[in-house]
């Protein structure tokens, strides 16, 4: 049977073009053709080109995009006109990456209206004009910022749809990672970037890695970011930071009680928890070394590893220095631990100072820094409202200059002192600092040492020993680390006797009285004291005058040794609040202006708010002074009659350079001669704070 059909056109290839056109104008010509195409190409099979690869910020972002866009709602966003949009993102760092993911999905027709909060004259105020006329002329319009309240109010007032991206979850990262390696990472654990912002995500996408080196990257930066890839003291064990760290401990209960709750559901719980039932805010103070800045670190590990943003008010001016600047990096940290709290998160404020107290603040700069001092307050109320499910700690070393506004009830309500540690606290840091060496040794006597150290002080005394171990040639010992705290130094055998009289003598004073409990003195070669002499008066909340006055005498016997056993007092007993003197008149000075004690019946202040009175106030002054003569006279009475327990507790202590109570006892046994130089008043009443208390060389202090 004859086949019928069209006729197939012959296949023309570019060999038969160029054939024909050598046979017809000659050699050259065909070469001109191959000039212009490449015959070898056009004749092999082509590869097929290879498919590009989605960058780290489109994976993610279209990720997190699509969880919070159905598809359903992206349809209507694409044909529909006359929209209103609000895409609410969960830091400033997303908000232009959205922008732009959102236009290449939804079309060009959106206007697109961003926030970064950087620019304050771009606010709520700000394109409501623009946002009216396009959508009366039927387009569309976007807002995208991390926080809605910055976008033109006619837009957030009367969006249409309102999209919330949150921070990507373990799903979100599955689609991102998958589309970026082509290759999916398998299942990931809840939380995985947890604590971290676009740019910390994008940062462990990396061409030519695998799926897996994404997850361990994320893993790695979100560990660091809650502050467990750094070691961090236990805070159930930190004794050193006294109340904060009750407060810390309490915290962690009740987010703990929180968190379960979350997970169940409400229904769930018998006692429920509201996050406005948990304290929110606080604020840290001591001096520098303290351990503030370490605090929240392990808060956030004692709450079960919750995200931790942590800035200083101070580095917010460490750029341009211009307003908008400023206020764009305080905007960031504040947006950043709210977007983060998932369910809750800790925003820690150091040098919270750095904000100045509009009360001392001059009239020249007050126009610049009131826009400052009010958005802080502003952010702080809405952190602490209970919306965004964040604590705030707050630190200072200079708690007196923080504006009063920042420390009142419902903001940085709870104010708590960080003190020098005790010898529990000292042992304790000195066994993180030690970490796995000597573990089974006792190290009590260098808790006793190292009291009222810094974590600094502690961490080179364990540094030194370690250095000295390990210049001999073998393991860590306990005597490396005595020798490192209190080092052999060659000193002028007269200094060394000043010292040692001068601690000896508050010892014996406490003694002969008797007045509370010697715990140890010792001898320092180095630092703001030369010497310490700690003295336990008790747990007695009240205190009689004649109690006031016999711990002044213990502390003025010091400066009596001087002048009996050297021939003139140094300079070891001033200077500072906190030496002989000073703590000796801030308690002479209660006697008169605070409790009631004196010859008037009048209340003039209290603590340093006293000192200070006590410069224009001529008569207070002059009782304060004839009060502390007596008690110097007494406190010489006292030293001349136990000169031999003095000279001997101080030779003993020149040699040791540290001696315990029950030293000291041992050793004046048999040579104390009883305080009879005061006679037993019975004016009874308050006299602050009772406790240990520590007097020596050049300081006095609680």
């Amino acid at each position: 049977m004859k086949k019928t059909g069209k006729k197939k056109s012959p296949r023309i290839t570019f060999r038969m073009v160029r054939k024909k056109l050598s046979d017809l104008h000659g050699q050259d010509a065909a070469e001109d053709a191959d000039a212009d195409f490449d015959i070898e190409k056009e004749d092999e099979p082509q590869p097929r080109p290879a498919r590009r690869r989605v960058s780290a910020v489109t994976a993610v972002v279209g990720a997190a995009f699509e969880a919070a866009v159905p598809s359903d709602l992206r349809r209507r966003l694409r044909h529909n006109q006359a929209l209103a949009a609000v895409i609410v993102v969960p830091t400033l760092a997303w908000v232009v990456p959205v922008a732009a993911h959102a236009r290449s999905v939804l079309g060009s027709r959106w206007c697109v209206h961003t926030r970064e909060g950087a620019d304050r004259r771009r606010n709520a105020a700000v394109g409501s004009d623009d946002v009216a006329r396009d959508l009366s002329r039927g387009m569309c319009v976007m807002g995208v910022a991390a926080d809605a309240a910055l976008l033109p109010t006619a837009l957030s007032a009367g969006a249409d749809v309102t999209i919330r991206i949150a921070a990507p979850d373990a799903a979100v990262l599955k689609r991102a990672i998958g589309r970026f390696a082509r290759r999916s990472p398998g299942e990931l654990p809840d939380g995985l970037a947890a604590g971290l912002d676009l740019h910390d995500i994008v940062a462990a996408f990396r061409p030519g890695t695998g799926a897996r080196d994404i997850v361990r990257r994320l893993q790695a930066a979100a560990d660091a970011g809650r502050g467990t890839a750094a070691r961090v003291p236990v805070l159930e064990t930190a004794v050193e930071y006294g109340p904060a760290r009750r407060w810390g401990l309490d915290l962690a209960l009740d987010v703990a009680a929180y968190r379960a709750q979350e997970g169940a559901g409400k229904e769930a719980s018998g006692n429920p928890i509201s996050w406005r039932d948990i304290d929110r805010g606080i604020c840290l103070h001591s001096p520098p070394g303290m351990g503030k800045s370490i605090f929240p670190s392990m808060l956030a590990a004692a709450c079960g590893g919750i995200p931790l943003v942590s800035t200083s008010v101070g580095g917010w001016f460490g750029g341009s220095g211009y307003l908008d600047a400023v206020l764009g990096s305080m905007r960031s940290a504040f947006q950043r631990a709210a977007a983060l709290a998932s369910p809750c998160a800790i925003l820690h404020l150091d040098e919270v100072d750095a904000l100045p107290n509009r009360e001392t603040m001059s009239d020249r700069s007050r126009e610049w820094w009131n826009v400052l001092v009010s958005e802080a307050l502003l952010l702080l109320d809405s952190a602490l409202a209970g919306r965004a499910r964040v604590v705030v700690i707050g630190s200072t070393n200079m708690i007196d200059r923080v504006d009063p506004a920042l420390l009142r009830p419902g903001r940085l309500e709870k104010i708590i002192e960080i003190p020098r540690p005790d010898a529990a606290g000292a042992l304790n840091i000195l066994r993180f600092h030690l970490e796995s060496d000597l573990r089974e040794d006792d190290l009590s006597e260098l808790g006793v040492l190292l009291e009222g150290s810094t974590g600094a002080e502690v961490m080179y005394a364990v540094r030194a020993a370690r250095r000295t171990a390990r210049n001999a040639g073998r393991p860590l010992s306990v005597d490396d680390l005595r020798r490192a705290v209190l080092p052999v130094q060659e000193i002028p055998a007269g200094r060394l006797f000043r010292m040692s009289v001068h601690e000896a003598a508050h010892a014996i004073a406490a003694l002969a009285i008797p007045v509370g409990t010697v715990r140890h003195v010792v001898l320092r070669t180095s630092g703001e004291s030369g010497g310490r002499t700690v003295v336990d008066y008790g747990d007695d909340p009240l205190s009689t005058r004649r109690g006031i006055e016999d711990r002044v005498v213990v502390g003025l016997a010091a400066r009596a040794a001087e002048r009996i056993f050297c021939g003139a007092i140094s300079t070891s007993s001033g200077g500072a609040r906190s030496s002989d003197i000073g703590a000796s008149t801030a308690m002479i000075a209660s006697v008169h202006g605070s409790f009631g004690m004196g010859e008037d019946l009048v209340y003039l202040g209290a603590g340093d708010d006293l000192l200070r009175d006590i410069a224009f106030n001529a008569d207070l002054r002059g009782r304060v002074a004839r009060h502390m003569r007596e008690l110097e006279g007494r406190a010489e009475r006292l030293v001349e009659a136990n000169r031999a327990a003095v000279l001997a507790v101080a030779r003993r202590l020149a040699d040791r350079r540290f001696l315990s109570g029950d030293e000291v006892a041992a050793i004046a046994r048999g040579l104390l001669a009883p305080d009879r130089g005061a006679a037993r008043a019975t004016h009874a009443g308050p006299a602050g704070r009772p406790g240990r208390r520590t007097v020596g060389h050049g300081r006095a202090k609680r």
